[in-house]
């Protein structure tokens, strides 16, 4: 009998932390989306659609994908692709980097400096690595670091709204 109750513990605290995780993919897809709106790429950029790069995080791209079919970017249609590497992705507006490769941040950072690239990381702490973006939780919220000079570097343009709602890295 103890060891059903052990089992059936187990299975509730997976099943609990899988839901809690695809939730908070949801919420960082929603975030990233969001971010979109509000940064200005170069009219040089790719005119035809607007490609999202993730990096190491299937549920963040599937939850990408959703959003995907049924928004856009100004006019552009959301392409989102899947990558394993953190070279040649030089069409990507976006390129969102999962908290387990994270260690990748300053390479990619490195290989995307010629490109007008919003870097977005899922770990707190890497925008001092060149991160335009670090998703962070602060009292159980999830909110967002952000560094204007990072997003400036990459020759993008932020709104003030979007530097105002997020906490300030330099």
């Amino acid at each position: 009998m103890k060891q059903k109750l052990i089992f059936l513990l187990l299975v509730l605290f997976i099943t609990t932390t899988e839901e809690s995780y695809s939730q908070m993919a949801k919420f960082k897809a929603l975030f990233l989306y969001n971010f979109t709106q509000n940064v200005e790429w170069p009219s040089n950029a790719n005119q035809n659609e607007f490609v999202i790069t993730v990096i190491g995080d299937k549920e963040m791209a599937a939850e990408l994908q959703k959003l995907a079919q049924v928004k856009k970017v100004g006019t552009k249609t959301i392409v989102i692709k899947e990558s394993s590497q953190i070279k040649s992705l030089t069409d990507s507006h976006v390129i969102f980097l999962s908290s387990g490769k994270s260690s990748l941040m300053s390479m990619l950072s490195a290989e995307q400096q010629e490109n007008p690239t919003l870097l977005i990381s899922s770990k707190e702490g890497l925008c001092n690595d060149g991160a335009a973006i670090s998703f962070t939780t602060v009292d159980g919220k999830l909110r967002y670091e952000i560094c204007s000079s990072n997003i400036e570097k990459h020759g993008l343009k932020v709104n003030t709204k979007l530097l105002s709602l997020g906490i300030p890295v330099n």
